[in-house]
């Protein structure tokens, strides 16, 4: 049996590895676009913020495989967005779409017509229906069966949100 020992990259040059922190990571790529929060209802959050430091999105989703709950989304909205913050309810409505992938065609142009082919299938893993509640200042977006959504948006639309960008989810 033969084993070879060998020295971790860093120390071949001499100076042991730096574990990148906070500071360092902000000096290359900037102020962070959101932060994320895990609730006692063990929901993740991702929120982003304006400037002020007001709350302008928040993405919730489960920090298990198993949906979330009813209960564990009312706990979470009325923190995030009270009925008096939310402003006058305007409207509500569903949605019901369809999700779709792209495949990778197998020649890279249709035989017919020498131009690109797009080939498009429903995509089973995406969930895209759900529910959509508009208020004056808030939209609250479920996305999933009821008692059992993948994900929930809190969307502020409130001046100090209006030039806010964030990361897609």
């Amino acid at each position: 049996m033969f084993l070879a020992l060998g020295q971790s990259s860093s120390s071949e040059f001499g100076a042991p590895a730096r574990i990148q922190n906070r500071d360092a990571v902000q000096r290359l790529y900037g102020s962070p676009l959101s932060e994320v929060y895990r609730t006692s209802q063990n929901l993740t959050i991702t929120a982003s913020f304006a400037t002020d430091g007001s709350l302008c999105q928040a993405h919730i989703e489960s920090g298990t495989d198993v949906g979330i709950t009813d209960s564990q989304l009312n706990a979470v909205v009325d923190e995030l967005a009270p009925e008096d913050v939310r402003g006058k309810h305007r409207v509500s409505g569903f949605r019901n779409m369809t999700c779709l992938k792209r495949l990778k065609p197998e020649n890279s142009t249709s035989e017919a017509k020498g131009k690109p082919s797009i080939n498009l299938v429903v995509d089973p893993c995406r969930e895209c229906s759900g529910v959509s509640d508009d208020y004056e200042r808030v939209n609250i977006t479920t996305i999933g069966n009821k008692s059992e959504y993948s994900h929930v948006n809190i969307t502020f639309n409130g001046p100090e949100c209006k030039d806010l960008v964030t990361a897609p989810h």
